[in-house]
């Protein structure tokens, strides 16, 4: 993680208070997963405020698969836990104020995470620079947006592929998990004779399988189809992983399975993947999706970004500043703002041409409509 001076100035950050929004928003159309079917999305918006009236935002979505949270256990965590440990902090740095969160409470690393980017973003907009320049030096000013396709028929998955091939995608990440194995391969490659080899193809299994599954999955899907598949087993069985891994003609990236940075080292010294997937809420922030990063390069680990289903632009912001830091992005980048019916906040941040900008002006660049949070 870079040193940037913004991040070690030694003055003290000031007396900020923590609030938290709990919302639960309805999606465009049911997100099925192997494991569950969601119609909302729940997520925690949460705004640090400083005594001269100055505001950030921060935000985290509630994954019980991935975090063990929920949002009324967020909100409670962030109103009794992490927002007196700020207070408190008020003759501390920066860096010293999130790790007196970050010890607040053990665990709950959507709940952190939400807090750290509100006073992240606050900061940012108090040294008037994005959020990007205010964690490090950004490398790109855009990056790869990859498209999620539900689970289904082949004709339905290819149609939306089709759809977003022309509206500029050109990664694409499949759910798989939904139907028998075969049929998931067979719409795996039906999707790769679609689209073509210039497309980036992945598919996320989200735990559905035991380790027979997958490996019969790896060879109905064969070589030169698949670039990557997500998760296909437990997110604890690791050596299951690695026995997949070992078989399959693609790689395998780590998700539900990575909660902090000895998962990375683990997967890595048996094998068991070749990328990880990385969200803010599963490291505990921003700054840990950095620290994430860095371990997956030295160990030589590609790296998927992504918000969780479903986040509002608060949270794609977030992803996309990330996304430009980030020294790999050739997994792509997912944000889920877009699968919400309406959200409330603005600017909102959807991919263009198939790339993700983060927006400009100081921190985030995004805010949400108060009023609308209050109602």
């Amino acid at each position: 993680m870079p040193d940037t001076p913004s991040l070690t100035h030694p003055a003290p950050i000031g007396r900020i208070l923590l609030t938290a929004f709990p919302l639960r928003l309805e999606l465009r159309a049911p997100m099925r997963l192997a494991s569950e079917t969601i119609t909302h999305a729940e997520t925690l918006l949460v705004r640090a405020r400083d005594d001269a009236g100055l505001e950030g935002w921060g935000e985290a979505s509630a994954a019980p698969t991935m975090t063990g949270e929920v949002l009324p256990g967020m909100a409670h965590v962030l109103t009794h836990h992490l927002a007196p440990a700020l207070t408190a902090s008020a003759g501390l740095t920066v860096m010293e104020a999130i790790t007196s969160m970050a010890r607040a409470i053990r665990g709950n690393t959507g709940a952190k995470a939400a807090a750290e980017i509100a006073l992240l973003d606050l900061l940012a907009r108090r040294a008037s620079l994005s959020f990007g320049a205010f964690l490090g030096v950004p490398l790109r000013s855009e990056a790869p947006a990859l498209l999620m396709i539900g689970g289904g028929e082949a004709h339905q998955a290819i149609t939306a592929a089709q759809a977003g091939w022309a509206a500029g995608y050109r990664h694409f990440k499949l759910k798989v998990g939904l139907q028998q194995v075969g049929a998931d391969a067979d719409t795996v490659r039906a999707l790769r004779a679609a689209l073509g080899p210039a497309a980036h193809i992945a598919a996320d299994a989200n735990m559905a399988w035991a380790v027979p599954q997958a490996l019969d999955f790896a060879r109905r899907v064969g070589p030169g189809v698949l670039d990557y598949l997500e998760q296909p087993v437990a997110d604890d069985d690791l050596p299951g992983m690695a026995v997949v891994q070992a078989e399959a003609p693609f790689d395998l990236c780590l998700d539900e399975g990575l909660h902090g940075l000895q998962d990375i080292d683990r997967a890595a010294d048996l094998q068991a993947a070749r990328g990880v997937g990385l969200k803010a809420i599963k490291l505990g922030g921003a700054l840990g999706v950095m620290r994430a990063e860095a371990r997956c390069t030295a160990r030589g680990m590609a790296q998927t970004l992504a918000c969780k289903i479903s986040e509002t632009s608060i949270g794609a912001a977030t992803t996309a500043h990330l996304a430009c830091l980030l020294h790999d992005v050739g997994w792509g980048v997912s944000v889920t703002a877009g699968a919400l019916m309406e959200e409330p906040c603005a600017p909102r941040i959807l991919p263009q041409g198939g790339m993700l900008r983060p927006p400009p002006g100081p921190g985030l660049g995004v805010v949400p409509d108060l009023a609308r949070l209050l109602a």
